[in-house]
């Protein structure tokens, strides 16, 4: 593949909130743990807003980052290379990855108090959107772009077929969104600790490898 490669784009959020002051017990952690995956992969914010003191823009900014890092991680994993094509282009990116984000599946199964903390227990379904798209894409990249570029007779001429390239493997990929499955899901626990609630980054990065099926 060209750049056949996952680049380390990962949304680090933190989840802070004082939990132990608002009087919140196991079923209010179960339904912020829910609002902030619904708020991040599905833009469904309002439960999010509503626990939280956040406002609506920083709200849906959950969504909004998910989504561009997800749109930036399929350019840069295909090697289509973004300073290369139109915004237009890069904006069907964008689309397509809103479109997968609000495909995704998971449930909040579990939290159960321990002694100095909470364990949730997430059941994940991961997407096979991945293993279904790279096969064809290779054999576009190999049988169909390598050769047209590399017989290109000027470096100008080459570097418009990158804006073909990008355009083929985002109808590629289109295609493979709107037959998505999913694979056996899995389960994933992390504690949290009572008082002040923090969901590290590590622990969002899994989540969200998880989910996507990186």
């Amino acid at each position: 593949m060209k750049k056949l490669r996952i680049t380390a784009i990962f949304i680090c959020l933190l989840w802070v909130l004082n939990l132990t002051g608002c009087g919140f017990a196991g079923t209010t952690y179960k339904d912020y743990v829910q609002a902030v995956l619904d708020a991040s992969y599905h833009n469904e914010y309002d439960a999010y807003h509503d626990m939280t003191i956040s406002t609506i823009p920083e709200a849906s900014d959950l969504f909004r980052n998910e989504s561009s890092a997800l749109s930036e991680r399929m350019r840069n994993y295909y090697g289509v290379k973004s300073d290369m094509i139109s915004q237009d282009t890069i904006e069907l990116y964008d689309k397509l990855a809103v479109e997968i984000l609000k495909k995704t599946k998971y449930t909040v199964r579990d939290v159960i108090k321990t002694e100095n903390a909470y364990q949730v227990t997430l059941i994940i379904s991961p997407i096979d959107f991945w293993e279904k798209s790279e096969p064809e894409i290779k054999a576009y990249y190999e049988n169909e772009f390598t050769p047209k570029y590399k017989q290109a007779p000027t470096q100008e001429k080459a570097n418009q077929l990158e804006e073909v390239y990008a355009k083929q493997v985002y109808n590629i990929l289109n295609q493979r969104m709107k037959n998505l499955d999913y694979l056996t899901p899995v389960e994933y626990s992390f504690t949290i600790g009572t008082g002040e609630y923090t969901v590290t980054g590590e622990i969002w990065q899994e989540i969200d490898k998880l989910l996507l099926n990186y």
